[in-house]
């Protein structure tokens, strides 16, 4: 698969989707302007020790790897031959979601909202890297990451992916909001069947 090094041609949108039906998390991810999918994040096995990514082409070849430190504090992205190409470092404590990317010898610096459901990514000039901005209401957890000159598309949706699901530790609100509805859902349909198998529970 040909990688573009993220030189020239304006912002390109991909859409990253969580699977539903997967034993483990896994990240599809659509070019929005052709709706084809160029990649498919998977996540490791064994991601209970280190947080593990796997990035694959349609081919089912590795083309990127997005492997975290103890305490997931730290992620480095690693093309297929284990080369570092970037780190991003999260801190301990902070009010508002931040963190910063080393990449290309510069400096990438980005911070959400108190809420986070998108930031923007800013090189140490001012220059535009990428954004993400969450779908707030889905029953599968999507973001749009949108990528500019600066970087490679795959580099800036990984780090996008690592950044929303690790770091940020965020869920799909659609999702979450069945989640909750659905023990209140059972409770009443428990509470309907005993009324009609025994309707004297209600008095006369």
């Amino acid at each position: 698969m040909t990688i573009d090094d993220g030189i020239g041609g304006g912002r390109r949108n991909f859409k990253v989707v969580q699977k539903l039906a997967a034993l483990r998390p896994v990240y599809e991810i659509y070019d929005e302007q052709t709706g084809e999918r160029v990649a498919t994040g998977k996540q490791s096995w064994l991601s209970f020790l280190r947080s593990t990514i796997h990035f694959e082409d349609e081919q089912g070849n590795r083309i990127l790897t997005a492997k975290g430190g103890f305490f997931d504090k730290t992620f480095y992205l690693l093309d297929e031959s284990g080369e570092k190409i970037a780190k991003l470092t999260r801190p301990w404590i902070a009010l508002r979601k931040n963190f910063t990317m080393h990449y290309r010898d510069d400096l990438i610096k980005a911070q959400a909202g108190f809420l986070p459901w998108g930031f923007e990514a800013l090189s140490s000039d001012g220059t535009f890297a990428f954004r993400l901005d969450k779908k707030i209401i889905a029953i599968r957890d999507q973001s749009r990451v949108s990528v500019g000159d600066y970087m490679n598309w795959l580099h800036a949706v990984a780090s996008a992916t690592v950044v929303d699901r690790i770091f940020f530790k965020s869920k799909g609100c659609g999702a979450s909001l069945i989640c909750c509805l659905l023990p209140f859902v059972i409770l009443f349909g428990l509470a309907m069947i005993l009324v009609l198998l025994f309707p004297g529970l209600l008095g006369p």
